[in-house]
């Protein structure tokens, strides 16, 4: 049986934008899953995990296809420590799939105790890289983004991905990756998707984000998984704010431009969410464009579709290449991060 199986489960530093995160670069990932079990801190910069199907308690991770599985287990192997017992390599299944994992062998036992344990059982939320260098984090994260044009969304992958919260606040990111809109392929919106992931680490908001070519454009057209996977989140998790993030060219004058519908409709009446963006953005000495520019309104866009169909108010941010762009301006992405930080925190601040 286990010839057969192409898959594995990640949970730790291998995941997409953490700090060994390069190591997966020869597989695709396919989807975020929860596991049944719990998560320890071993003290020692990375996880470890105790599977099982009783747990109250999941594992955060994320589930990647092998080209080569029999090389690549190979190499794990050696990354995870088998042959001195840290770590053991173990056959799970969910959902009716079969994928390797690793988990708290021998060596790693003593790890395992109730003062270790990492009861949210999200390694992003609790040490992840971005938390002491989120530019480093940014490139290894957007490394991977800028290949999934040759990985189109299949039935097995939707092309979409989503990972829990603890605040009612969702960033989605719909053109993390390119899309597909009138026939005609159209380039991802760098480092969106980096931004919904790395917002989720440092504030605990809900992300989604696309990492796959979508043939619906999610932002345009409502027949997208995307938008269908978007709205059983909302639902399922009471989110009572959207941001969607977008990215606008470096010839606009202005570093944001928020889109909240023609007459501010898409806030649904909590028109003073526009003051506490422009109070972060005074703060962090960013400048916001007009509401007229990118009103979001003109095609089914996620933000227009959150407010109408979720009910769930909601702000489409477009933000300026220049500050998306950390390879050639750091201090202007760090300054981006530390805006959108404080427009959440803010929010949390009125929606509690």
């Amino acid at each position: 049986m286990s010839e057969k199986i192409n898959k594995v489960f990640v949970y730790g530093t291998l995941l997409q934008g953490e700090i060994r995160s390069l190591l997966m670069k020869d597989c695709s990932l396919l989807r975020t899953l929860e596991i049944p079990g719990v998560l320890y801190d071993t003290k020692r910069g990375y996880p470890t995990a105790i599977f099982d199907d009783e747990s109250e308690q999941t594992v955060y991770g994320e589930l990647y296809i092998m080209e080569n599985p029999k090389n690549k287990l190979n190499e794990l192997d050696e990354v995870e420590m088998i042959d001195s017992k840290q770590y053991n390599r173990v056959i799970l299944n969910h959902n009716e799939i079969d994928f390797f994992t690793y988990e708290a062998g021998p060596g790693l036992r003593e790890s395992c105790n109730p003062v270790n344990r990492i009861n949210h059982g999200n390694w992003r939320r609790y040490m992840s890289h971005s938390f002491h260098d989120p530019y480093s984090f940014a490139l290894n994260f957007e490394g991977r983004q800028k290949y999934l044009y040759r990985e189109p969304a299949s039935i097995e992958a939707d092309g979409s991905n989503y990972i829990r919260g603890e605040i009612p606040i969702l960033v989605s990111a719909p053109h993390a990756s390119v899309h597909e809109r009138m026939g005609k392929l159209k380039r991802q919106e760098f480092y969106t998707g980096a931004l919904s992931v790395l917002m989720h680490t440092l504030t605990g908001c809900h992300a989604i984000y696309t990492n796959r070519l979508m043939k619906s454009d999610p932002n345009y057209y409502d027949d997208s998984s995307y938008k269908t996977k978007l709205s059983e989140r909302v639902k399922t998790n009471e989110i009572k704010f959207l941001i969607d993030l977008h990215g606008t060219g470096s010839e606009r004058e202005h570093d944001i431009y928020p889109g909240v519908g023609i007459n501010k409709e898409f806030l649904l009446g909590y028109d003073n969410y526009i003051d506490e963006l422009e109070s972060a953005a005074t703060l962090n000495e960013i400048s916001i464009g007009e509401l007229s520019v990118f009103p979001a309104a003109k095609q089914m866009t996620v933000t227009k579709y959150a407010a109408r169909k979720l009910r769930v108010p909601s702000i489409q941010l477009e933000i300026n290449r220049r500050l998306r762009e950390p390879e050639k301006t750091p201090e202007e992405f760090i300054k981006l991060l530390k805006f959108l930080k404080d427009f959440i925190d803010k929010l949390i601040y009125l929606i509690s």
